[in-house]
């Protein structure tokens, strides 16, 4: 964890993601600039974070572990996603890690200092409210998936991670969100390079049966 000292970089970040509107609190005024290398941990399992976040750059993994140990990928967020609120902004232990999955920058603002501001803040603990809402409900859509064959899953979200037909995801990472093995992901892959629904390149994958790998996308979706 970096400390950008940059006041025009956090009100920019601020006002492009729009981030003021999640509070009455005057978020630049409380809030610092915040830079993680890959695989470095924003919040881990059982130790309040100092922190709450807003990601502004890069991608983070929110997951945890099963009985045996299995990394089970919970939520893959993106900009401008707000972490810790859950448990971190009330001071309780978080039952989730959160690492990032790429570089990433994040809007942090130091709870130890805000932390009492921000739970007396009615219009931010309306918008947290519907944040965990939503959480709640895309918790009940994964133990849907887990039951959702493999191959639906992958085609999913390879169709929702492909740019101009090339799907370039570091697959390793694809894994833990899809929560499946590395050496499940490699049969199925070359399963759908024998059923030429992709071709491998030499920065990914060519997605050269769009068609198909939405038929098999929409048992996930139904």
């Amino acid at each position: 964890m970096k400390t950008i000292r940059d006041k025009k970089r956090l009100a920019s970040y601020i006002e492009t993601f729009d981030l003021q509107e999640y509070m009455d609190c005057d978020l630049l005024s409380m809030s610092t600039l915040q830079s993680f290398d890959k695989e470095e941990h924003l919040i881990r399992t059982e130790t309040p974070s100092e922190y709450l976040y807003f990601l502004v750059e890069g991608t983070v993994m929110v997951y945890s572990f099963s009985s045996d140990t299995q990394t089970i990928c919970i939520d893959y967020a993106q900009p401008a996603a707000p972490l810790g609120e859950a448990s971190s902004l009330w001071g309780l232990m978080p039952k989730s890690s959160v690492k990032a999955a790429s570089t990433c920058v994040c809007v942090c603002i130091p709870l130890q200092k805000y932390r009492s501001a921000l739970q007396q803040d009615v219009r931010f603990l309306q918008t947290i409210c519907q944040l965990l809402s939503y959480r709640l409900n895309a918790g009940i859509t994964l133990a849907n998936a887990l039951n959702t064959p493999v191959e639906s899953r992958l085609a999913k979200f390879m169709l929702a991670n492909q740019e101009n037909e090339r799907f370039s995801f570091q697959l390793t990472t694809c894994a833990a969100i899809l929560n499946v093995s590395y050496r499940h992901l490699l049969r199925t892959i070359n399963n759908f390079r024998e059923e030429k629904w992709i071709e491998k390149s030499k920065k990914g994958y060519i997605l050269t049966d769009i068609a198909a790998l939405a038929s098999l996308a929409e048992n996930l979706s139904e």
